[in-house]
């Protein structure tokens, strides 16, 4: 691990070079400006890990400005293969699992001064490359198509594939979970403590965009009480065709997984993102166009699994005990053919089936539905990114008021 030196944002912002145990790198930006604070409030003092989408990078300025207003100590994350965590030869935004991302976390929360978390929910940690990107009734078919290998009289069975035998453990364990959660709520014995008040830390609030939204919540549910609050820009929770259209593609994805992983799929962006933020264009944002290219990164098989498998893990119900917000815009613009729509719409993701996934990450979610807000929404027009700021900061302010938490976690109706 290096030092802290200036950023390329410029010399309000400072980066951290992480050394990740795989020998590879993340990067950690901190923001170290004088804006003006504005009144104090309840989010005095939090922490604040941010990390961007695919094919992406931290650059929004305004952001950290914002947070830091609010007295949060603002930090973003390089994921390594991404952004300055690129190095020559690099595959960038290369992962067989999701879960390889949780090194860089580790790493960034020890640079922020935070305390070590360890691992509560292993089984929530995925499986590996090429199992488990689907359904459960995938699943369900791919053990009855291997219990009828060697059935004939004197044909030898065929051992089982130990990948699939460890999608079936991760299955049954992830029901027996839920079987547990079901009878300690009937007993009475649910109770959902408060992070902060167990860590004796700062408030530790994570805030996702994209498929980083889908990292950290995947990461939030394998480790619970780490966080105190998640804030998810228009994260990448199901396949945009819907969880039918995710099913049918998985198996596909699957097997060029096996056999040829990190042979590029048919390009699909038609550069409309690019045409709506960007300065160069229609947009108002200026980046680095190496680490943000206009039509993204080539997209692997490998890399693609293993969002299936995390989207997969989602519509199995990720049970978050912390208060979680989804910001979305209020709708989408997936056309093949450029329209001005595509300037008040996100053209990335399906928003709706986006909104009711996120029902499936726990029990305390909120949906902020934004009329005209990009697929970030911190990159859409000025007036609408302003209505984002003040929605986010307004619940996250009520999320965190400890105060209010205890005086009505307790409360009973009279008698």
């Amino acid at each position: 691990m290096t030092s802290w030196q200036q950023d390329v944002l410029g010399p309000n912002f400072e980066q951290l070079t992480l050394d990740l145990p795989t020998g590879s790198l993340a990067t950690l930006v901190r923001y170290v400006g004088d804006a003006s604070p504005s009144a104090a409030s309840t989010l005095a003092g939090a922490d604040i890990l941010y990390v961007h989408g695919w094919s992406d990078y931290f650059f929004q300025h305004e952001l950290a400005e914002f947070w830091h207003r609010a007295g949060v100590n603002f930090y973003a994350l390089d994921l390594h293969n991404y952004g300055r965590s690129l190095r020559p030869g690099l595959l960038p935004g290369q992962v067989t699992s999701l879960t390889e991302y949780d090194d860089d976390i580790a790493a960034a929360l020890m640079a922020m001064g935070r305390s070590v978390v360890t691992e509560a929910h292993p089984t929530l940690a995925g499986v590996k490359a090429g199992t488990g990107a689907g359904s459960e009734a995938e699943a369900r078919s791919g053990t009855e198509a291997g219990a009828g290998k060697g059935a004939d009289a004197g044909t030898p069975e065929e051992p089982e594939d130990p990948e699939q035998q460890s999608f079936e453990l991760a299955f049954l364990e992830e029901a027996r979970h839920r079987l547990s959660a079901a009878f300690d709520a009937l007993a009475g014995r649910e109770r959902i403590e408060e992070p902060a008040e167990r860590s004796g830390e700062r408030p530790l609030v994570l805030l996702g965009h994209s498929t980083g939204g889908l990292t950290l919540s995947l990461w939030a549910a394998r480790h619970p009480g780490a966080a105190a609050a998640v804030v998810l820009n228009s994260p990448w929770l199901e396949f945009q065709a819907s969880e039918v259209g995710r099913a049918m593609v998985a198996p596909l994805i699957q097997a060029r997984t096996r056999f040829r992983p990190m042979v590029p799929l048919p390009p699909i962006d038609p550069g409309f993102y690019t045409r709506a933020v960007s300065k160069r264009f229609e947009g108002e944002w200026e980046y680095e166009s190496q680490w943000r290219p206009d039509r993204g990164f080539p997209v692997t098989p490998s890399f693609l699994n293993a969002v299936f498998q995390g989207q997969a893990q989602v519509a199995r119900g990720l049970r978050l005990d912390i208060p979680v917000l989804v910001m979305l815009s209020d709708k989408s613009y997936l056309q093949p053919k450029w329209s001005s729509s595509a300037l008040a719409a996100d053209v990335v993701l399906n928003v709706d089936s986006v909104a009711k996934r996120a029902l499936d990450l726990g029990a305390q979610v909120t949906l902020h539905r934004i009329s005209g807000g990009f697929h970030d929404v911190f990159l859409s027009p000025r007036g609408i990114r302003d209505q984002a700021y003040a929605g986010m900061g307004r619940w996250l302010e009520a999320a965190l008021d400890m105060d209010a938490k205890k005086r009505w976690r307790d409360y009973s109706l009279p008698t």
